[in-house]
């Protein structure tokens, strides 16, 4: 089994790269499968924009996940890339890498562990690498609401540009709520909360909201909206920052 998985990766880890990502918190609760009933199930989103206010921008990325399960395990893989530029600046390029194991306990709790690899130019984040582990609770579990609660532990190494190399521990905690109206819509939102280890005062915030459209059963269309609140950003970049991305999606 996990000969399938490590093979299927490779070739959707190339192909699936994807959305804009302005945060430097990524929230994985947005790309969650709501379908627990079949072993394999994905996605792919595509974004484009080109917008002309005194300066020309351009925007392009895709995204994507897959998931595995099997009794109480379950596998995610997501990847996420995007390239903007403006006027004719070099591109510059967002995304993340993220592969992240459950164990599902009970209906209540599932243990997680995960690993992650990020990259964000606009916001001088060259490289950031973390692995943590944490419980997750699910508050609330119908076919109209899904409520989960979860915190981590995990380590992070940061490379900032033209900046120096840190590696410290956070806690991540986060509240996420999925309501769906029909079933043709849904709504998502999350609140993430990342201080360093033992000192509050470093801190990271966001939330995230996101509605998502079937359009049929394999096509979506998607609105997200994220705002950041970052308590130490790197020199020259904004403490608050926000990014809005609509996309359009195949789930398979």
């Amino acid at each position: 089994m996990i000969h399938c998985i490590r093979y299927l990766f490779i070739p959707f880890f190339i192909l699936l790269l994807g959305e804009v990502a302005h945060a430097q918190v990524v929230n994985i609760e947005g790309r969650r499968f709501m379908n627990d009933t079949v072993p394999w199930t994905g996605f792919a989103n595509l974004r484009f924009n080109v917008a002309e206010s005194g300066q020309r921008s351009l925007n392009l990325g895709l995204n994507g996940a897959v998931q595995y399960m099997e009794g109480r395990d379950r596998y995610m893989f997501i990847t996420d890339l995007a390239f903007s530029q403006v006027e004719d600046n070099d591109f510059l390029n967002t995304g993340f890498q993220h592969l992240r194991y459950n164990y599902r306990k009970d209906s209540l709790w599932t243990g997680e562990a995960f690993t992650q690899a990020q990259y964000n130019k606009p916001l001088r984040l060259d490289l950031r690498l973390m692995l943590g582990a944490g419980p997750r609770l699910t508050a609330v579990d119908n076919k109209k609401m899904r409520v989960n609660i979860g915190m981590a532990v995990m380590l992070e190494n940061e490379h900032i540009t033209d900046g120096p190399v840190s590696t410290i521990g956070r806690s991540s905690n986060y509240v996420s709520a999925t309501l769906k109206f029909t079933e043709l819509a849904s709504l998502t939102a999350v609140v993430y909360y990342q201080p360093k280890l033992f000192d509050a005062s470093d801190h990271r915030l966001s939330l995230e909201g996101g509605l998502l459209i079937n359009v049929t059963k394999r096509f979506t269309m998607e609105s997200r909206l994220n705002l950041l609140k970052d308590s130490q950003p790197p020199e020259g970049v904004n403490a608050l920052s926000y990014s809005w991305n609509n996309l359009f999606g195949f789930r398979f």
